[in-house]
């Protein structure tokens, strides 16, 4: 089970334990338990519209990697700061880099050519 770094007294602001690198305090070792901090997200995607990177960020998790959008929210109250910002960024640990990437390059549309759907309403 994954689980955050916990703050302490001493961090006087609350994104410390966001901002560096989570270790168990006992030990001073990375701990594979403890969520990643942000410097190990890599960006493998962005997106101009919110459904089309919540689209990708579930075929994801369905194979099971962890993904996180990125500006997300900025783009979805105004869609003009898609542009400033570089779109929307679907980011997940180095480790699973690779096999994000492909999954997201996978085409299944051949998988439909075999479904009946029917005949048009008239």
């Amino acid at each position: 089970m994954r689980r955050h770094a916990a703050f302490t007294e001493s961090d006087a602001n609350p994104l410390h334990a966001l901002l560096h690198p989570l270790v168990e305090p006992e030990t001073g070792d990375p701990d594979s338990d403890l969520v990643p901090y942000m410097d190990e997200f890599v960006t493998i995607a962005t997106f101009d519209k919110t459904t089309d990177a919540h689209i990708a960020m579930g075929r994801l998790a369905a194979e099971g990697i962890q993904a996180v959008l990125f500006d997300d929210n900025m783009v979805q109250m105004d869609w003009l700061y898609a542009i400033a910002l570089g779109g929307i960024k679907l980011r997940v640990t180095r480790g699973d880099e690779a096999a994000a990437r492909r999954i997201l390059a996978t085409d299944y549309s051949h998988d439909l050519d075999d479904v009946d759907v029917g005949k048009p309403e008239t």
